[in-house]
């Protein structure tokens, strides 16, 4: 597998963990912002790095933005993930092996309506985390009002076989605060993949640099959206890179197990 990048974001420090060949390495923490100090250089730099398109009220209502407190550790980790029941949250495992707590925010669009957000806690012990790959469920304190800006996200059903290869496909990103953003960019083949894995082409698309770690990827069919991915790795947007993310098909069972989502067959 290539070497990746996942990001993590703080308040006030942005933490970027390595991983080459599965294995994490120690964080490098970079201070201040981050994203303030680079962007102009990114751009400059690589002509396919993009901020994205920005996310109008209601487009992606199943999008959630996490904010973490993980015990014994300072500061909030920022990641994302997606709305799968009233109940629960599917996303990465960016709080492994810790006892946390926190919040979501549902609703947000382009963050000027803030009367259409949802803001619900999860408390201790309520994220399951996947003892191998970066996936993990989370449970809310109390179920969520579906709205219009409200909504959960299908996932693949027990017979969808597909690899998704060549489709398009979404994923949603953002910052600490304010307006969500999205890009769209083509699946690459399944071999360029392990199998639990998802890569999108950066060449068909951008090098997007707004990516969240956890956000999920989205598929169109001929049913309305699919949620087929979870964002476990990628490059800051000066690399050409693909984006990874594990593959939801491959873990219904414990999806099953870990949450009150029923899969459809």
């Amino acid at each position: 597998m290539q070497f990746y990048s996942t990001v993590l974001v703080v308040i006030g420090i942005v933490g970027v963990s390595a991983i080459e060949s599965g294995v994490h390495q120690l964080p490098i923490k970079i201070i201040d912002d981050l994203e303030q100090e680079l962007r102009p250089l990114v751009v400059d730099s690589n002509p396919l790095s993009t901020d994205g398109y920005k996310v109008y009220p209601g487009q992606f209502p199943y999008h959630a933005r996490l904010y973490t407190e993980r015990e014994g550790l300072g500061g909030t980790v920022l990641t994302a993930g997606s709305l799968i029941t009233p109940n629960y949250i599917l996303t990465s495992a960016a709080v492994r092996n810790r006892t946390t707590h926190g919040y979501v925010i549902l609703g947000i669009g382009d963050g000027s309506t803030p009367e259409t957000q949802q803001r619900i806690n999860f408390s201790r012990n309520a994220t399951q985390v996947h003892p191998i790959q970066d996936i993990t469920t989370v449970r809310l304190d109390h179920p969520v009002t579906f709205t219009k800006f409200v909504q959960p996200i299908r996932l693949p059903g027990l017979s969808d076989s597909r690899t998704y290869e060549m489709m398009e496909g979404t994923n949603i990103g953002g910052s600490l605060s304010g307006p969500l953003f999205y890009l769209s960019r083509q699946i690459m083949a399944y071999n360029r993949c392990n199998a639990r894995s998802i890569c999108t082409n950066t060449y068909v698309g951008g090098a997007f640099c707004r990516a969240v770690y956890g956000s999920g990827l989205i598929v169109e069919d001929e049913n309305g959206p699919i949620l087929v991915g979870v964002t476990t790795g990628f490059y800051i947007c000066d690399q050409n890179s693909s984006t990874y993310y594990d593959r939801v098909s491959e873990f219904r069972d414990w999806i099953s197990v870990n949450s009150d989502y029923v899969f459809d067959f």
